[in-house]
């Protein structure tokens, strides 16, 4: 592009900009709603509740038989004469599971998928200058035919993320293609000479009309590096797609932890009438394959894939969490060393995509398709309104998430069984339509199955439990050589983890019962220790998952703690806690903030005056002191540093690891002395 065409763009980019920066209102509106069940004799009986809310409270106290039915929202608020003219939507940004709007009486849709965001137009159902009446009845029971249908994470009812009224022109972007901004960035080709890229623009009108959609792209200090436009011809109020091209040179990439550079793609319609519309999204630009021989490439190379689940719950609020507590979650993962994250079957929190884009975190996004949990779950019903649902559901994941360069990879399915109907051909399916509607992005999923079901996606990860579930962790390696013969051919990462309790403490270290009450952190720990020692550093895995961040709510479980937690978590469900394998991976995943932890040091009440003492760091070494005497020092492996045999003496003893300013402390009793457990 010369410099007389900049200058001209920039120039009519300002002049449109200025007629259309307030075309477009967005207005919160989580207050003033009343809830209450549907036994309440009338609407006079309902508790005032901000949104986010869930009624699910006896889900969050870990009650197994918690209440799955209907649950009523209601709202009056009064529609300003001025917006008149223009066209009125409501957007809910989640609702668990299925939802029907009502407005003045009169049923507006019917919204079927309990983490995604779906946007309603109500022009013509509001009384413009009066008052008006907002009904939303939420239905979070069990159904066959809405995904998903199988798995432990707790279904909790209600308007569980944020609403809002928006006011726009009469000629707009749309807002209800699947609840997305409708805007796509899509990524032909990026290399770090150019990016060439499409802005597909789906616009509408209420008439016949000709309009102008405009998209300039700026970088981060603001600056137009690419402006391009389209004539768009609508008809009545049926949506038209426009595709605009544009492209620029020397971009600075969007390279993960290393550098998440953002550019902002806005789109302007410009129509004959004074009131229009603008939109504008935050992307990177980026491109991501397997290679060959296993690593992932970022912009054709290396990257290294150190990974968590996470699932959006907490143990206060369940699912509704506020931006504060978002970005509280995402320090967790920043601390200990995380570069991506796994979303397991719902989708997250908008602010959780926002802050990968802007620190680098690579996602991967489940689809809703999950296996079984629990005997009674049949996870593939196969009918024809469940495999709809789930292709709907996953359409609009796509869409919604369309434009964040951290979401790398879709998750077509989770850990489904080969048992009953073959799920197979339908997973196909979906994978087909994820590459269709995205072929920028990898699709994978989560196994733990052999045979055809490992061959659909261009990825798999296997998710292993040797020393939880069965057996002992050292059998990993085993199943890594049979792989290497066997399986090899398949890009493949590798998942594993195992509850545990910080309360659950004790001498002895072996394998417990993982449907039994009694889950040892120390148990957790070693299996992680492990597992990562077999797998870490091989070159034929794309990257390593150290399973859940996060213990989250799983009212069916009763196990454990027997209070309805999944605690395979390296984080209490309470955020209070870090158990001791997530110091394991900070040592080792972080190495730009310092630290030193003692191992077990919630292992107070021991029953042998001969110990082992471990810590966790991440400097090359550090020194023990046992009741103030130094021992020695120890160099680091693994991020672990450790003593053996150091006797201690009956009653309280205190310990303490340094490592120059740094140091760490811990008190433990030796009741009586005792013979020592050794690891076998």
């Amino acid at each position: 592009m010369g410099k007389n065409k900049l200058i001209l763009t920039a120039l009519l980019f300002a002049a449109l900009f200025s007629v259309t920066a307030s075309a477009r209102e967005i207005h919160n509106f989580n207050g003033g709603w009343r809830f209450f069940y549907g036994n309440d004799p009338s609407g006079d009986g309902g508790v005032r509740v901000s949104l986010p809310h869930t009624w699910s409270r006896d889900a969050i106290a870990g009650d197994k038989d918690y209440f799955r039915g209907m649950g009523y929202y209601m709202n009056e608020a009064q529609i300003p004469e001025s917006w008149r003219g223009g066209r009125v939507f409501i957007r809910f940004h989640a609702a668990n599971n299925v939802s029907n709007l009502y407005l003045n009486g009169r049923h507006v849709g019917e919204h079927k998928g309990g983490y995604s965001a779906f946007a309603y137009e109500i022009t013509d159902y509001v009384q413009f200058g009066g008052k008006n009446v907002f009904w939303m009845a939420v239905n979070n029971s069990p159904r066959s035919d809405v995904l998903p249908v199988a798995g432990d994470q707790n279904s909790y009812g209600g308007l569980v993320r944020d609403v809002e009224l928006i006011v726009t022109g009469r000629d707009m972007v749309s807002l209800t293609d699947h609840g997305s901004e409708g805007v796509y960035v899509i990524q032909k080709s990026v290399t770090d000479q150019m990016v060439e890229a499409e802005a597909e623009v789906l616009v509408c009108g209420v008439r016949d009309n000709n309009v102008t959609a405009v998209v300039t792209v700026a970088d981060d200090d603001g600056a137009v590096v690419a402006m391009e436009s389209a004539r768009v011809r609508l008809s009545g109020r049926a949506t038209s797609s426009v595709r605009i091209p544009f492209s620029f040179t020397r971009p600075r990439l969007w390279r993960g932890v290393e550098d998440p550079y953002l550019y902002t793609v806005s789109v302007t319609i410009q129509a004959d009438e004074s009131r229009s519309d603008s939109v504008a999204v935050r992307t990177g630009f980026r491109r991501v394959e397997v290679s060959p021989d296993g690593p992932l490439l970022l912009n054709g190379k290396p990257y290294t894939v150190r990974g968590v689940s996470a699932v959006p719950d907490q143990a206060l609020t369940g699912p509704v969490l506020n931006r504060r507590q978002v970005a509280e979650d995402f320090e967790f993962l920043t601390e200990m060393g995380v570069t991506a994250v796994r979303i397991p079957v719902v989708m997250h929190h908008p602010y959780f995509y926002e802050l990968c884009d802007r620190y680098g975190l690579l996602v991967w996004q489940d689809f809703p398709l999950t296996g079984s949990v629990y005997f009674a779950d049949n996870a593939f019903p196969g009918t024809e309104s469940f495999r709809t649902n789930g292709m709907n559901q996953a359409t609009g994941i796509i869409k919604q998430l369309y434009n964040h360069p951290s979401v790398v990879m879709w998750g077509i399915f989770s850990d489904m069984h080969m048992r009953g109907d073959n799920p197979v051909d339908y997973i196909s399916n979906l994978n087909l339509m994820a590459k269709r509607e995205d072929p920028s992005r990898l699709t994978t999923a989560l196994s733990n199955e052999d045979g055809e079901i490992n061959f659909v996606t261009d990825l798999v990860m296997w998710d292993h439990h040797f020393g939880w579930r069965a057996g002992v962790p050292s059998d990993i390696q085993i199943w890594k050589r049979q792989f290497q013969l066997n399986w090899n051919n398949v890009h493949s990462a590798v998942n594993w983890g195992a509850g545990a309790s910080v309360y659950h403490q004790g001498d002895t270290l072996r394998r417990p019962n993982f449907i039994g009450r009694y889950h040892p952190e120390r148990w957790q720990t070693h299996l992680h220790e492990q597992y990562y020692r077999y797998l870490n550093g091989d070159g034929m895995f794309w990257g390593l998952f150290a399973g859940q961040m996060f213990d989250y709510g799983a009212a069916g479980r009763t196990w454990g703690e027997g209070n309805g937690v999944n605690d395979m978590g390296l984080v209490t469900f309470d955020r209070r806690t870090r158990k001791d394998a997530y110091y394991f991976f900070k040592a080792n995943w972080n190495p730009y903030d310092p630290f030193v932890y003692i191992a077990e040091k919630r292992w107070t009440d021991r029953h042998s005056t001969r110990q082992d003492i471990r810590a966790f760091t991440n400097r090359p070494e550090a020194e023990l002191y046992v009741n103030g005497v130094p021992v020695g020092v120890a160099r680091a492996e693994l991020g672990t540093v450790s003593w053996k045999d150091i006797e201690l003496h009956p009653g309280e003893n205190t310990i303490e690891v340094r490592s120059n300013e740094l140091y760490d402390r811990a008190v433990v009793t030796v009741s009586e002395p005792g013979p020592s457990f050794r690891i076998r």
